[in-house]
């Protein structure tokens, strides 16, 4: 059984105080060990508001006790003078009472004082390479800390787990407020009605609130926000319904039908039963054919050269200069500026281009083939991989030019790249 504590009478006494004098009276002992107690101190300290100077002298306490005084039979005591901590920490010796206060309030500590005020431990003989027992001391108890051990663990995984819920929210926070930005200038674009979206936004921002609930709502109003491009996409699919039901034979009358064998007036039936727009469409289905024959047995060059720019595809089809300002963070901070527009970035090729030694002329011939602007776009995308990851891309200049002949075709998703690109980063 330990002996119970006891506070000097110049100390006033506070709820918190008593608790930790008992926690070290406590008759039940946990079993435990100073480095075990030690790092669920640290990890919890944190959550118990342990911080600075507070957490300075806290390791410096626990330090100096011995590991054989955390054994169920001893008591782990520490005998050091204000003065001492206040040399220790670089700060005042009044600094260090308020700390010493703020560890037993937390129920980490708890006071052993003597009847004249001094700290001083006396132990007993030096046996066997070990320490003697304390047969005396006086000074600050940390048997509340070994008490709470248990409690002080849980604590720091749920503090840990709280800071890991944090950076997540925070992270969501950030994604999902680029995709509303992105979608409501693809709305404007649409003209499509996205105010709704955008005020909800706004009001969001005005109200305090912790981040974890912050990312729950954004992640309501950014399904509204997908939700608002939802109704486009439903007329359409009931449009091609329609459509598909007035091809087929639904809802046609079942007549007795007429049958004649005569082989000429078979041949007269199909061709009356035959609508105008019916033979148009055969011929120029025909002349499609006949096109694409003729194509395919001329030279490649040939072919290539008649293709028009208005029969490809737009790389830049659902890409916005706020994506790509999103997206290209690295690249922005390397060039030391931000992409607000779109003749921003143009002049920025230039430096792009020998950021990854690409020469002028493959920048001239990748214009040619898909335009100034498009050109840009995907060689900034290609720089930004390259400096996120250069192990990855270990020929900028090459993977550009593959890029452009990937646009030429019509096979290149950059908006896609871009949109984990803004994601990831």
């Amino acid at each position: 059984m330990q002996n119970s504590g006891s506070v000097a009478s110049f100390r006033k006494l506070t709820p918190e105080m008593m608790v930790s004098q008992r926690l070290a009276m406590a008759n039940d002992i946990v079993e435990t060990t100073k480095s075990e107690v030690a790092m669920a101190l640290k990890k919890a300290a944190p959550a118990l508001g342990i911080d600075g100077t507070c957490y300075h002298i806290l390791d410096i306490l626990i330090g100096l006790t011995a590991a054989d005084d955390w054994q169920p039979n001893h008591r782990p005591l520490v005998a050091i003078s204000n003065e001492k901590l206040a040399e220790y920490v670089c700060r005042s010796k009044r600094t260090v009472i308020r700390c010493l206060k703020r560890l037993v309030e937390a129920g980490i500590i708890a006071y052993r004082d003597s009847p004249t005020g001094r700290r001083y431990i006396h132990r007993g003989e030096f046996r066997q390479g070990k320490l003697g027992e304390i047969e005396r001391g006086y000074g600050f108890d940390f048997s509340p800390a070994r008490q709470r051990v248990r409690e002080l663990k849980k604590l720091g995984v749920q503090f840990a787990e709280r800071l890991k819920a944090q950076k997540d929210a925070r992270r969501t926070v950030n994604r999902l407020l680029r995709a509303i930005e992105d979608m409501a200038l693809l709305a404007a674009k649409e003209g499509l009605e996205f105010c709704d979206v955008q005020d909800a936004v706004e009001t969001l921002s005005t109200k305090p609130m912790d981040v974890v609930t912050r990312a729950e709502v954004l992640q309501s109003i950014y399904e509204m926000a997908v939700a608002a491009f939802t109704p486009a996409e439903e007329e359409t699919q009931e449009t091609d319904s329609s459509l598909y039901n007035e091809m087929t034979c639904a809802g046609d009358i079942d007549d007795i039908p007429y049958n004649n064998t005569n082989p000429q007036s078979l041949k007269l039936g199909i061709r009356q039963r035959r609508s105008a727009h019916a033979d148009h469409s055969i011929k120029q289905n025909l002349k499609q054919v006949e096109a694409k024959a003729a194509l395919e047995k001329e030279p490649r060059s040939n072919f290539e050269a008649k293709v028009k720019p208005a029969e490809q595809e737009d790389p830049l089809e659902s890409i916005s200069i706020g994506l790509l300002k999103s997206a290209l963070s690295n690249l922005q901070n390397s060039l030391g500026f931000e992409f607000n527009n779109w003749s921003e970035l143009l002049k920025a090729s230039g430096d792009i281009a020998l950021l990854i030694g690409l020469s002028q002329s493959g920048m001239q011939q990748a214009q040619a083939k898909v335009g100034r602007y498009a050109a840009a776009a995907v060689l900034a995308t290609t720089a930004e991989k390259a400096l996120r990851d250069p192990l990855l891309i270990s020929s900028p200049g090459g993977y550009f030019r593959a890029c452009i002949d990937r646009a030429v075709d019509g096979e290149l998703a950059l908006h896609k790249s871009l949109f984990g690109l803004a994601q990831s980063g």
